[in-house]
């Protein structure tokens, strides 16, 4: 009775096994058409393709920079300086994001805060790799305790081991940190847009940002959104024009 079991687990996991593989061939299949389609000049179906891949939760650095490429030739400048961050999150040391994100803001002439030197030395490291530096750096700490506690005296090597990895972990942590920071900008994605002092048209105005500049702790209000501009003032500014970074999947 009991011997099924086994082969029946095993059954389940190859099933899942299979139908994993299969989605990802589809969604490749899917990435190579809306690649197709871009080179072909059908932009509007290209951006459509890559968005729902990106619904479908394959999120990618070479993903967003692709969506961003089509956004760009579509016109919409903000829009594309949007994934050409999202690409950077994934992927901080993409070359061609990094171009293009740069580019695009200079054409535009977006306004940004000027990133403190420890926001620099923080931001090498995505989310992903920060973990999993944590993890490992727990490990190995954990190691060079248990050795340092139970072998005799006299050992510098797991004392050093040890600090290392504790110092490991403090920068990852920092990383991660960061990281988290990030996706909470958002990006303007109108043309541009009049930051007010207040949640109304009338209120007098506190800085005009072009598409693809970035504000910082954004705090939705209805039809106005309360934010910290690149001067570091807060204002107002319609929620419409702002799109944040955080992808919801």
């Amino acid at each position: 009775m009991h011997s099924a079991h086994p082969k029946f687990l095993r059954l389940v996991a190859l099933i899942i096994a299979l139908a994993a593989c299969a989605a990802r061939g589809a969604d490749t299949a899917q990435f190579d058409v809306a690649n197709q389609l871009y080179e072909a000049g059908k932009y509007d179906e290209a951006k459509a393709a890559y968005n729902q891949l990106v619904k479908n939760g394959t999120l990618s650095a070479n993903l967003f920079y692709d969506l961003g490429n089509a956004e760009w030739k579509l016109g919409n400048s903000g829009q594309a300086v949007a994934d050409y961050e999202r690409a950077l999150q994934l992927e901080p040391s993409h070359p061609q994001a990094k171009a293009n994100l740069d580019f695009a803001r200079e054409q535009t002439g977006a306004k940004v805060a000027t990133p403190q030197w420890w926001e620099q030395a923080l931001g090498t490291l995505d989310a992903n790799a920060a973990t999993l530096l944590i993890s490992v750096s727990a490990w190995v700490a954990l190691f060079c305790l248990a050795v340092i506690l139970f072998r005799p005296a006299g050992r510098t090597g797991p004392v050093i081991t040890l600090l290392l990895s504790l110092l490991a972990g403090a920068y990852a942590g920092g990383c991660l940190w960061e990281a988290t920071a990030q996706q909470g900008k958002a990006i303007v994605i109108a043309r541009t847009v009049q930051a007010r002092e207040a949640p109304a048209n009338v209120a007098p105005v506190a800085d005009i940002l072009p598409a693809g500049s970035e504000v910082l702790d954004p705090e939705i209000r209805g039809p106005w959104t309360c934010c910290t501009l690149p001067d570091g003032t807060r204002a107002w500014i319609p929620t419409d024009a702002l799109e944040k970074l955080k992808q919801q999947t």
